[in-house]
């Protein structure tokens, strides 16, 4: 997927630094609650956030957006969750010293664990879209919702339905609500299809 401006493209390993950096200098400064709390200031590193995002961006489904002379105009950090998983990250929540991230992550672990969506949909796998960020001096072009179909399509192509809408969240308030209006209430996920055995 590209337009004039931009071309999305996966984010491989050697991008991971600069998108650390990007996300050091927009998301990790600008999120709603990380913002409320003040987590922390803009360009600042954050080890729990940083390894929340090195560990979403080694599944291998995370898109970034580049311009032509190569910047990194946004990111969408996704990755598959399984069932379990959340449960262990509530665990290791209790170990961690930060306590405004603590509060953080706790709220949005309560509100997974409050719709259940393994449950309700009875999937053992869900995609996730973790983290929606575009860069400050790109936005108000649409690109976050460049990034949110080109998730979709991720999506499909890993072999999950695309019936339902991708969830985001940890996005900017105000492209969260422009997402939920394009793509639906952002709760429900989509689930893997099951596929044949070769």
């Amino acid at each position: 997927m590209s337009s004039d401006l931009v071309t999305a493209t996966d984010i491989t390993e050697d991008y991971f630094p600069e998108v650390i950096y990007h996300l050091r200098q927009n998301f990790f400064a600008d999120e709603p609650l990380n913002k409320a709390l003040d987590l922390c200031k803009r360009g600042q590193p954050h080890f729990e956030l940083e390894r929340h995002c090195m560990l979403t961006l080694k599944q291998g489904f995370s898109r970034m957006l580049l311009t032509q002379d190569g910047r990194i105009a946004g990111v969408a950090l996704n990755g598959i969750l399984k069932k379990g998983e959340r449960e262990e990250a509530e665990r290791r929540l209790l170990e961690i010293a930060d306590e405004k991230f603590k509060i953080i992550f706790g709220l949005l672990y309560k509100v997974n664990e409050k719709i259940d969506l393994f449950s309700n949909y009875n999937v053992q796998e869900l995609f996730e879209c973790r983290i929606l960020s575009v860069d400050e001096g790109f936005r108000g072009r649409g690109f976050a919702n460049t990034l949110m179909a080109d998730s979709i399509k991720t999506a499909r192509t890993a072999g999950f339905k695309h019936d339902l809408p991708l969830v985001c969240m940890e996005c900017f308030s105000f492209e969260k609500g422009l997402q939920s209006r394009r793509y639906g209430n952002l709760f429900p996920k989509s689930m893997r299809e099951p596929r044949p055995e070769n």
